[in-house]
């Protein structure tokens, strides 16, 4: 806050930031540091994007601009974000403008909240929106006894998955062309040992 702070003093202009209008009420769900560095040099106003929104759209807006700047979600809060998540609808997408809305693989939507398996996504659905389960042709209810275990192959590609990206948004405040030299010698380095360390095939698009 303090350097957002120093460049804002310094006449740096920001990215606007983003609020929700929920029941006529603004709620602040990207920019939490912007805000706060207007506020320490007396700012009285500030540019920001405002969407009209219910509170369980809200509070995913808030979730996806953690991701978005590439900051992962806490284990203990990624079940609130998946229900947050199905909630405003996102489970539903359009593969073009007034398209008929389809399913969203749990696969996908375990990539939108990030570091969590697939499998763990549909044990979720299957025991808070049982209804929208049984589309995915889930169980009709609630889970009985314990959740099925997980692949431990699927927590470790999880994982390795979501290193890379947070990998590549560290890589991103590299300027510095020995430095950025270095990273790519590394991940190229990294990508020939995968390659070479076991057999392979191209992941489907919604894997990426």
């Amino acid at each position: 806050m303090d350097r957002y702070a120093k460049a804002l003093a310094a006449g740096r202009n920001f990215p606007p930031i983003r609020a929700a209008l929920v029941g006529g009420v603004l709620v602040l769900v990207d920019g939490w540091h912007r805000l706060a560095a207007h506020q320490a040099i007396g700012a009285t106003h500030v540019e920001a994007t405002i969407t009209e929104a219910s509170a369980e759209e809200a509070r995913w807006l808030a979730a996806e601009a953690n991701l978005a700047h590439g900051l992962p979600l806490k284990t203990r809060e990624l079940p609130d974000a998946f229900r947050a998540f199905v909630k405003a609808g996102r489970y539903r997408a359009t593969d073009r403008p007034g398209g008929r809305p389809r399913l969203l693989s749990y696969r996908a939507i375990a990539k939108a909240l990030g570091p969590v398996a697939h499998t763990t996504v549909r044990n979720w659905m299957q025991k808070d929106f049982p209804k929208i389960a049984k589309e995915y042709g889930g169980e009709a209810g609630p889970l009985e006894g314990p959740p099925p275990r997980e692949d431990p192959e699927d927590h470790f590609a999880q994982a390795a998955r979501d290193l890379i990206r947070q990998a590549v948004t560290a890589a991103r405040g590299v300027r510095d062309p020995d430095r950025r030299g270095a990273i790519i010698g590394a991940a190229e380095e990294a990508l020939r040992e995968l390659r070479e360390g076991g057999a392979w095939k191209p992941p489907l698009p919604e894997e990426f």
